[in-house]
């Protein structure tokens, strides 16, 4: 990402946490940054864009967290999703973000329909990879309880200036209720939000917000960077691979998956780590955006 640019969301992210976002020009993130005006409507058509590029960043670094966090060896599927929900949303420099999310949320003051459906969308697909496919149905609102339901208690210990709970002790919880919340709905055939109303929430398509153009021409740069370098001959072939499965007019996720792994592994370590670290972010981000909603 551009210096400056990176400049303004820290500077951004410290002011709200200072004043609050309704208290926080665009000037004073000038002020305090030493950014020209123009390079900030360069990088932002407004105040309520750089509020969504804070989230969507963060938004970003937790896919990888959670991607991570499956090479880890656990005892159950049940502990990783623990791990997923709780890793993120605890790690320390995050946690101004998390709040700027939900304060964005409740307020209604900025638009976070596309990042929350996102969130939405991982969490009831790994509730169904959980709980059984014959869940399916239900799972996307059993996403909306759980998160919200984390949430809210966060807010409540916060309202009353208790330290933040023991999530891994408290998370596990959260998780067996919502279980047992499905498993009552399948019985029932009975969805806790009215279908019209849950078809607004989730949409069969959305936006995708990262260009794929962008993304295809970033990948051919690095591509023949690659083979103009003593890099191996499994890297190359699978920037090559990458490359090729980006490109393609359908997305196979699945197969995308694996070469996305494959290729974060062969890059580890490598002079073109941190390169390869953030194409594979946006590879990450831009997978996930277009990976099918569960009906």
């Amino acid at each position: 990402m551009n210096k400056r640019k990176q400049l303004l969301l820290d500077t951004a992210l410290v002011l709200f946490e200072e004043y609050g976002v309704a208290n926080t020009s665009i000037q004073m993130i000038l002020d305090r940054s030493g950014v020209s005006k123009g390079t900030f409507y360069k990088f932002f058509g407004s105040k309520d864009d750089c509020i969504l590029a804070i989230l969507e960043q963060r938004m970003q670094e937790d896919m990888i967290i959670r991607k991570d966090l499956e090479a880890r060896n656990y005892a159950s599927d049940f502990d990783l999703l623990v791990d997923q929900i709780v890793i993120p949303m605890t790690v320390p420099e995050k946690q101004r973000v998390l709040e700027l999310f939900w304060t964005g949320l409740y307020s209604g003051e900025f638009d976070l329909q596309n990042l929350t459906r996102i969130q939405l969308n991982w969490l009831s697909g790994r509730l169904t990879q959980l709980y059984g496919e014959e869940l399916q149905a239900y799972t996307y609102e059993g996403a909306i309880f759980c998160l919200g339901t984390i949430h809210q208690i966060s807010n409540t210990w916060r309202n009353f200036r208790l330290e933040q709970p023991n999530w891994k002790n408290l998370v596990p919880k959260v998780l067996n209720y919502v279980e047992i919340l499905l498993r009552a709905m399948l019985e029932r055939h009975e969805h806790m939000i009215d279908p019209d109303i849950l078809a607004l929430i989730n949409p069969l398509s959305k936006q995708i917000v990262l260009d794929k153009d962008s993304l295809v021409a970033e990948l051919q740069t690095f591509s023949r960077s690659i083979n103009q370098s003593q890099a191996s001959t499994k890297a190359k072939e699978l920037t090559k691979g990458l490359l090729s499965l980006v490109r393609d007019a359908e997305l196979n996720i699945s197969i995308l998956e694996v070469v996305l792994k494959a290729f974060q592994i062969e890059f580890e370590s490598s002079s073109y780590q941190n390169e390869a670290r953030k194409i594979a972010k946006e590879c990450w981000w831009y997978m996930e955006q277009s990976r099918p909603h569960p009906k």
